[in-house]
């Protein structure tokens, strides 16, 4: 009896660290587990039944918010965003990232903007863009948000979110 006790105090000890290297957050628009709610629509999907509608009403989309301490020990070089867009002729929008310090000041924003990109209006397509960070951005303490925007007034769809936080550079 007392060998399952020690097994269970070392487990909980040991597990009580879920910081990891190189993360990897993923939505498919199915669940939103994690993420901030938005406005899910089953006209368009990419994989699956559901995907992310973005429009003159809905100007922001899912949302990946976390402190850096939250994501890794190490400090994070790159974000890595894929994802797959479906737009409307004449949408403006893309991907964002944005950091804030703890006092909720923002000290980077920037984007992959669709209208930048070879996109073509009414068909799925993959996007991706690396945001290299210093090490002044990536402190433990400053917060990140990934989320896409429309800045336009047509219909913007995402689907199949990845975001990965890399700590290293190969």
């Amino acid at each position: 009896m007392k060998g399952f006790i020690y097994l269970g105090l070392i487990l909980v000890v040991g597990c009580s660290q879920p910081k990891q290297g190189g993360l990897v957050y993923y939505n498919d628009c199915e669940t939103l587990k994690g993420w901030n709610t938005a406005n899910i629509s089953n006209e368009q999907a990419h994989s699956g039944t559901y995907s992310n509608k973005l429009d003159s009403i809905h100007e922001y989309g899912l949302t990946l918010r976390q402190s850096f301490a939250e994501i890794a020990n190490e400090k994070i070089k790159t974000i890595k965003v894929s994802v797959w867009v479906f737009i409307k002729p004449e949408t403006k929008g893309g991907m964002v990232l944005e950091v804030r310090n703890k006092d909720g000041k923002q000290i980077l924003w920037d984007s992959q903007k669709t209208d930048k990109t070879n996109v073509v209006p009414n068909k799925w397509q993959f996007v991706t863009k690396d945001f290299v960070l210093n090490d002044s951005i990536s402190k433990p303490e400053n917060t990140i948000a990934v989320y896409p925007w429309c800045s336009g007034k047509t219909e913007f769809y995402v689907d199949d979110i990845r975001i990965e936080f890399v700590t290293k550079i190969h």
